[in-house]
């Protein structure tokens, strides 16, 4: 079954995103939560016909699948994934301080690691993350350990999500939520440099500056 996530063309290299703490409430609430039947993490197909698009579409997807299948997922923490968790899905009661989350129709049983690496590819990825990271470690959903560990493979991963995701929107012509076919060039063209960045990153630097406890 295809998965599409919100048209998010992704920032730029040079993105100076503002450093804005994720609230944790999603990784607190949803650790235990299940619903029967739901769909399992495993949309992206390293084969599928829409990575022939670009020359490096298929190899860049496919490399980012085997790093993230190195990480020995089923001992990772699972549990219900929103999978897209953009700064505008959260809702704040200003008031009460309490926090909603909304845009549930892709959420599925998954690694929570990946909801992780979905919020920090939203605030312009790992440099821009201190903040949003530590608030999520504060929650103790996940050790410590475990985003050293996967956070680096994951956010790889999460950028083959939106590879695959652009790929088969330009390979369809599909213009949901865009006002012109080069908006998805420029979605497809930002996952091909985060691809590129995120490659070349040594495996040992998931998360520069946080120790394992």
């Amino acid at each position: 079954m295809a998965r599409h996530h919100r048209t998010y063309r992704g920032p730029s290299l040079t993105s100076n995103t503002t450093r804005r703490p994720t609230p944790p409430l999603l990784k607190r609430s949803l650790r235990s939560v299940t619903i029967k039947d739901a769909d399992r993490f495993d949309w992206v197909d390293a084969r599928a016909p829409h990575l022939a698009v670009r020359p490096w579409v298929r190899p860049s997807v496919a490399a980012a699948l085997a790093g993230y299948e190195a990480l020995d997922v089923g001992s990772l923490s699972w549990g219900l994934l929103h999978t897209d968790p953009a700064p505008e899905a959260f809702r704040l009661d200003r008031k009460t301080g309490e926090c909603g989350l909304i845009d549930w129709s892709i959420a599925m049983s998954g690694p929570l690691l990946y909801d992780l690496a979905s919020a920090v590819m939203y605030v312009g990825g790992i440099d821009n993350a201190d903040y949003l990271v530590e608030a999520y470690l504060e929650s103790k959903t996940m050790t410590r350990a475990e985003v050293e560990h996967g956070l680096l493979a994951m956010l790889r991963f999460r950028w083959a999500v939106q590879a695959d995701y652009f790929a088969r929107r330009v390979v369809t012509d599909d213009l949901t939520g865009i006002t012109s076919a080069a908006d998805n060039e420029v979605g497809l063209e930002n996952a091909h440099r985060w691809l590129g960045r995120l490659a070349a990153k040594e495996p040992s630097g998931a998360h520069r500056g946080h120790k394992t406890a």
